[in-house]
């Protein structure tokens, strides 16, 4: 059965150069993820929520240029790998899994293709830890990044070689899908961490994104794609991120309704990278992340401050000022199951100085007797 869906999908999408190229995913991943092609739990994301951190650990054969790391290509911010290696040496990034998963898609995302997108791309497993390896996939990218669909392969162990190209092949993040027809525990269990789960609903259609409107108190984001937030893609300030308001002074913000209340836990708003760096290092400040259960709309607040907010209903998460990180990952302060979401952060009216890309929130749906995990960030 799953060979005749995916056959049906490939058949009906074939004539797109996109899919021929295995690149250009931003274009048809959706239709691939609604026939249940392409998984939607990132098995390179797979959070521990005693530590807050990832589970999975990766390496490189050669050393990142300008102190950039391969752990870059994992941690959903807007930083890339890149590595210090010319064309004729194979870029090697090797990921270590805690347990066996069940994986079918890859999808690698550049800095700035096509000049960065090597000549070859091929992804290699393993079962036992590294001893032994067979080829997943091999795919010859054409254009702006790689998507590629494989026979299912039980792993514990992933090897992404890049090979030849013109470019730096500045790597900006690797997605590496759990099968679909596999039963994965979405929000992890007992022996399994827990996996970002946004992407999920927002192909299921259970996420309405709401932005905020032009009031005496509030501003719009002016560019950027509600789909962007969820997409394989971690965005840059030129494709897709949010921001950019032309209101100094007001603030601004993105709500998310889901469909109904998840266990939420932990956090990562991604911020937009710019180059020069700096130019953007403090991208999205003040900032604060909310939750709430019901359905609430801060649109005719007269006020937009943490306590106007607070004093709505929407629980404070997470505030944040001149954080330099890129990757701005956050337990929340009262995790619990919530089905609303809020992010404030005020318009600068400046070029790119209040930019961001990236959402995702993880959520234990079993915590350890006594909430044990949370305690221990106190």
């Amino acid at each position: 059965m799953r060979t005749a869906r995916t056959l049906a999908v490939i058949l009906a999408l074939c004539s797109l150069p996109t899919l021929a190229d295995e690149s250009g995913h931003i274009d048809h991943e959706h239709a691939l993820v609604k026939q249940g092609v392409l998984g939607t739990a990132n098995v390179l994301r797979e959070l521990d929520l005693r530590a807050f951190s990832n589970l999975v650990t990766v390496t490189s054969n050669v050393d990142g240029i300008d102190s950039t790391k391969p752990e870059y290509t994992i941690d959903g911010g807007g930083l890339h790998f890149r590595p210090k290696a010319g064309p004729s040496t194979p870029v090697i990034l090797t990921y270590t899994l805690p347990g066996l998963r069940t994986v079918s898609s890859l999808v690698v995302a550049y800095e700035y293709p096509p000049n960065d997108v090597p000549e070859m791309v091929r992804l290699e497993g393993s079962s036992d830890g590294g001893k032994t390896w067979s080829e997943l996939c091999k795919v010859r990218p054409r254009a702006i990044d790689v998507l590629k669909c494989f026979r299912p392969a039980k792993v514990n162990a992933l090897r992404l070689i890049q090979e030849g190209g013109k470019g730096s092949r500045r790597t900006k993040e690797v997605f590496l899908y759990a099968d679909p027809d596999v039963p994965l525990p979405l929000f992890g269990g007992k022996d399994i961490g827990c996996f970002s789960f946004l992407r999920d609903l927002w192909h299921a259609d259970k996420i309405k994104v709401i932005r905020s409107p032009r009031t005496d108190v509030w501003t719009s984001p002016t560019t950027g794609l509600p789909k962007v937030l969820f997409e394989s893609t971690i965005a840059t300030a030129h494709d897709g991120a949010w921001g950019d308001a032309s209101e100094k002074g007001k603030r601004l913000y993105l709500r998310w309704d889901l469909d109904k209340a998840y266990p939420m836990d932990y956090g990562v708003v991604g911020i937009a990278l710019t180059e020069p760096a700096t130019r953007c290092i403090l991208g999205l400040h003040p900032a604060e992340f909310y939750t709430a259960n019901g359905n609430l709309d801060p649109s005719g607040l007269k006020g937009s401050s943490i306590k106007n907010l607070t004093g709505q209903g929407w629980i404070l998460q997470k505030a944040w000022d001149k954080d330099p990180s890129f990757s701005k990952g956050f337990p929340l302060e009262r995790p619990g199951t919530y089905n609303q979401m809020l992010l404030v952060w005020d318009s600068y009216a400046a070029y790119e100085n209040d930019r961001w890309s990236h959402l995702e929130m993880f959520g234990a749906q079993k915590p350890d007797a006594g909430d044990e995990h949370r305690n221990l960030r106190k």
